[in-house]
C-alpha cells in the first residue's frame, strides 16, 4: 500500500510540472506588428500588446537559438513575460518566420 501511494504522489507530481514550467509569467502569442528600438507589439484578436526585450531576454527561431536581429515584423511568436514596473519584460521569445 506505501508503494502505491508513493506511485500515486510521484504520478501527481509529475503531470503537474509543466503547468508551473513559466510560474508566473504570462504568455503572449500573436503576430509581430512592430518593432521599435526594444519594444514589440505583438497582435492577436485584435488586441495589441507592447512587450520590452532586454539584455537578458533568450529568442529561440524555428527551434534554433537565435538572436534579436533575427525577429522580423509579421514573424509569430509566443513570448514569456513578467510585468516590471506595469510593463511586459520578455524572458524568452520563441518565433517562426512565415
Amino acid at each position: 500500500m506505501k508503494v502505491f501511494r508513493c506511485f500515486i504522489a510521484s504520478a501527481l507530481l509529475l503531470f503537474s510540472l509543466p503547468a508551473f514550467a513559466h510560474g508566473n509569467m504570462d504568455h503572449i502569442l500573436g503576430i509581430v506588428k512592430t518593432l521599435a528600438g526594444n519594444v514589440v507589439s505583438v497582435e492577436k484578436d485584435g488586441k495589441v500588446t507592447e512587450v520590452t526585450l532586454v539584455k537578458t531576454t533568450t529568442y529561440e527561431v524555428n527551434g534554433h537559438p537565435g538572436k534579436i536581429n533575427d525577429l522580423r515584423v509579421g514573424d509569430r511568436v509566443v513570448i514569456h513575460a513578467l510585468k516590471v514596473e506595469g510593463k511586459e519584460t520578455a524572458h524568452d521569445v520563441r518565433f517562426a518566420h512565415p
